[in-house]
């Protein structure tokens, strides 16, 4: 079957979270992702060439003997990629990477403002090389302004951009503790690198994105901004309720750690509540009649819900109310999710085999195209385990060049730091 990207050609610098996430999603899609590090320099998803903390990032806790090759976020976020190591230090691996650019249609990179323009592979140096190439810069703050050479990371992004500020309970500023701007921008990064492409095939000329992480988390709160802007109101933290609609939370239930969400958005919707969860009483309470009403009560009214909920499992709960119209479901975990049967049946868990053997389940993509719906088309890739074949067959390196490049310790695929890298052979 023909891939829906199938063609392009991507040259991924990115590291961590948000650039490979986006680009393993074009390269389910059909995309040949080509994701270039160096032994100096590798993506530190990849961890600590020596594990010296928790062992919880690996497979069964297992280390191995490369583990930077095992790492759970790594090989969840590179996979349908080959991988290249590139000492972009040295002048012959900027040279090579040069060579892979004028094969490739779209290049994308994660660094600090600057950084690309000082090895000499800005985005002119790239149209230079290849007029229509299509650059893509997952910067923290943007390409431009007073904050353009800051970093970041998920974490921070939630402060800077305004999130934590309504987030949590009470006031107090609390991050969602998953770092959600990193997911977020990646689907973001696709569409723009989509974008870019359908206008180079439309007019033959490439694009240079500058995509700010920050501005793609700020544009995801207009209603906060919009308070503030049209009724002089600054949003605060109200924990699981809502502005609007009430009763809205999060409640108890039977067994460990069990909770069901529910949102009741009108006055029928009240009414269906109550009578599901057999309080005729509170159904005929004039005092909840009404929206504003229901505000008021909120905290009588959860009392009643949870007194419910509390002698119900999560699952049957959800189910009583979802037969009667009101929006519920049950707060999932990492182990209900596995076993989720909607997941299941859509097939949302891939199982990939890694370096190791093993092959638990993977997060896929929350899409599917009809007619090419994509797939992980392989695992994750070591570091540096495709670097001749890729340079042989995109760049045309020959025997000789590649020696030169091995020689000087460009395409050197052991992490500095670990046994065995290059730092301990000087």
């Amino acid at each position: 079957m023909t891939m829906a990207l199938e063609g392009l050609r991507v040259l991924d610098l990115t590291q961590v979270w948000a650039g490979p996430t986006a680009m393993k999603f074009l390269g389910d899609v059909g995309a040949e992702v080509i994701k270039v590090e160096s032994a100096r320099r590798f993506d530190s998803a990849r961890g600590n060439p020596i594990p010296t903390a928790s062992t919880s990032i690996y497979p069964g806790g297992v280390p191995g003997e490369q583990p930077w090759n095992r790492a759970g976020h790594f090989n969840d976020r590179n996979r349908s990629k080959r991988g290249v190591c590139l000492d972009l230090t040295h002048p012959l691996g900027v040279d090579a990477l040069k060579r892979l650019v004028r094969e490739c249609d779209v290049v994308a990179e994660s660094f600090r403002a600057g950084v690309m323009e000082r090895l000499g592979i800005g985005y002119e140096e790239l149209r230079a090389l290849k007029p229509d190439i299509i650059l893509i810069s997952l910067s923290s703050q943007g390409a431009t302004g007073p904050e353009r050479s800051y970093v970041s990371f998920g974490a921070t992004l939630e402060l800077t951009a305004g999130l934590v500020s309504i987030t949590g309970y009470d006031g107090v500023p609390t991050p969602t503790g998953a770092f959600f701007p990193d997911p977020v921008v990646s689907i973001f990064a696709v569409g723009a690198v989509l974008a870019a492409i359908r206008h180079r095939d439309r007019t033959g000329e490439g694009a240079h994105i500058d995509l700010s992480q920050r501005e793609v988390v700020t544009s995801i709160l207009p209603e906060m901004i919009m308070d503030y802007t049209m009724n002089d109101r600054i949003a605060t933290p109200i924990g699981n309720r809502h502005a609007i609609y009430a009763p809205q939370g999060v409640y108890r239930c039977a067994g460990d750690d069990a909770w069901l969400a529910l949102t009741v958005r009108s006055d029928e919707e009240w009414r269906a509540l109550a009578e599901a969860i057999g309080d005729g009483a509170a159904a005929d309470d004039g005092r909840f009649a009404t929206q504003s009403g229901r505000h008021e009560h909120h905290d009588e009214i959860d009392e009643r819900i949870g007194r419910w909920t509390e002698q119900r499992d999560a699952y049957e709960a959800m189910g009583i109310l979802q037969g009667a119209g009101v929006p519920a479901g049950v707060a999932q975990k990492g182990d209900r999710l596995l076993a989720d049967p909607q997941l299941a049946a859509r097939g949302f868990w891939e199982h990939v085999e890694l370096p190791g053997g093993e092959a638990p389940p993977h997060l896929s993509r929350p899409f599917r195209l009809s007619k090419t719906p994509g797939a992980s088309r392989s695992r994750a890739p070591m570091l540096g385990e495709h670097t001749e074949a890729v340079l042989r067959e995109v760049a045309g390196f020959s025997d000789e060049e590649l020696a030169e490049l091995a020689a000087a310790g460009v395409t050197d695929n052991v992490p500095f730091g670990a046994p065995g890298g290059a730092e301990s052979r000087a």
